[in-house]
């Protein structure tokens, strides 16, 4: 547990259940908070007689002593992130997220995940992790809610053209605008450059390729919009400080729940 000021938090317990099986979350009614992440398939989710429908990368945080059930069987593969925690006071950092700034967040499950199931790291490592978890959920909301529509735009253009060699000056040509008035006014919005974000990105879903998918390096590295596996390989290195296999590899010591 951890106690700052008059707050306490405390990692309970994360796991990744993923099923090619129909499937329909059981009934129940728990004393702690649970964070779901739908990584595939359709999650159907009823908490207090208010349904969520969750497709992949959408966020539920379930809330403590109000009963939830599956609604609805999903007749294809399903997947997702579950991860409790408990805390005195903290407010819920969200319902819902629908956003497509989940990159960190699904990253941190996985980290989080990993060090749940390796028994050198601490009980205090993990409600560490697991705040920082917290922490990023609340983040991600305040950046949705204050992201302007001009923003918005362009963050969703890079993210649909992430295999385009993508630049500053080539966005601000497709999207009409001045490639310098783009870049001050997007710092300014954000608190990185476009330049930044576009690395970012790449980068992001690079990482969400290795830790959730089969897919060779090679492939990574066409999906991504790399001519070649090496152009991938020098990139990710010099950004990540480590190749992509040993990223790969970091994070292996996880638990799946298969049904």
């Amino acid at each position: 547990m951890l106690t700052f000021g008059n707050t306490n938090f405390s990692f309970l317990s994360v796991g990744e259940l993923s099923t090619d099986k129909p499937y329909i979350h059981m009934e129940r009614v728990m004393k702690s908070f649970e964070v779901v992440f739908v990584t595939n398939g359709t999650l159907y989710m009823e908490e207090d007689g208010i349904q969520y429908e969750l497709t992949p990368n959408q966020i539920l945080v379930l809330e403590p002593d109000k009963f939830h059930r599956g609604y609805k069987i999903h007749e294809g593969g399903t997947a997702f992130y579950w991860f409790h925690y408990k805390t005195d006071n903290l407010p819920i950092p969200f319902k819902t997220y629908t956003g497509n700034e989940y990159h960190e967040a699904k990253l941190l499950l996985k980290k989080l995940l990993h060090v749940s199931n390796t028994p050198s790291y601490s009980v205090y490592a993990r409600d560490a992790l697991a705040l920082s978890v917290y922490e990023e959920l609340k983040k991600i909301m305040k950046e949705d809610a204050f992201f302007k529509p001009a923003i918005k735009k362009i963050t969703e253009y890079v993210r649909g053209n992430i295999k385009s060699n993508l630049t500053v000056a080539s966005v601000a040509a497709t999207l009409g605008y001045n490639p310098d008035y783009l870049s001050k006014a997007f710092c300014k919005a954000t608190g990185i450059t476009l330049k930044k974000y576009i690395i970012d990105a790449r980068l992001n879903t690079a990482k969400d390729y290795l830790h959730t998918s089969n897919l060779s390096v090679k492939q990574i590295a066409f999906e991504l919009g790399f001519d070649d596996e090496t152009l991938f390989i020098k990139f990710f290195t010099y950004h990540e400080k480590l190749s992509p296999t040993a990223y790969r590899n970091k994070y292996f010591n996880t638990f799946i729940l298969n049904k």
